[in-house]
Parts: C-alpha cells; structure tokens; sequence
C-alpha cells in the first residue's frame, strides 16, 4: 500500500522522542497492509521505532488480536524478548 507522508518540512513529534516504540504486525491483520506506512511517518516525525512483521520471525497466520490466537504464549515471549532489548 502507498503510504501518505507529510510534505517537507515535516512536523516533529519530540514528546514521543526516547520512547521505546514497537509497531508489530501479524500477517493477516487488516493493519498489515498499511502498518509500515505507520512506522514510516513516525521516522519522518523524527521519532524512533522498531517495525516488525510476526511472519519475518517464523510467527504465521496470525489476525489482529494476536493476544487471542492459540500461539499468544509464543507471541508474548517474543514481544517479552525485545523488551528486554530495548527498554531499560
């Protein structure tokens, strides 16, 4: 999907600068086709973030509420493991 950016100069969001952000994606979720557009604009919007498709992982044929899916377990302990990567 195309993603619909600002035009430049971009508007800055600083109060979500230094927050750790993760954008997790599951392959059949309705966001999936435009959740990478998400990511995007929060790196224009000068805001650091980690964009992650379940799928990349070996995690497949999850929907949108991957917290009710027979895998959660294993999704939570990925979801745990870059936590304890990433947030101090």
């Amino acid at each position: 999907m195309r993603c619909f950016l600002q035009a430049a100069p971009a508007r800055q969001i600083p109060n979500l600068r230094g927050i750790p952000i993760l954008i997790l994606t599951s392959e059949s979720s309705y966001h999936a086709p435009y959740d990478h557009c998400t990511a995007k604009y929060l790196d224009q919007a000068g805001v650091k973030n980690a964009f992650i498709r379940l799928a990349d992982h070996g995690i497949r044929g999850n929907g949108h509420m991957i917290m009710r899916e027979k895998n959660n377990l294993r999704i939570a302990a990925f979801i745990r493991e870059w936590e304890a990567a990433n947030i101090r």
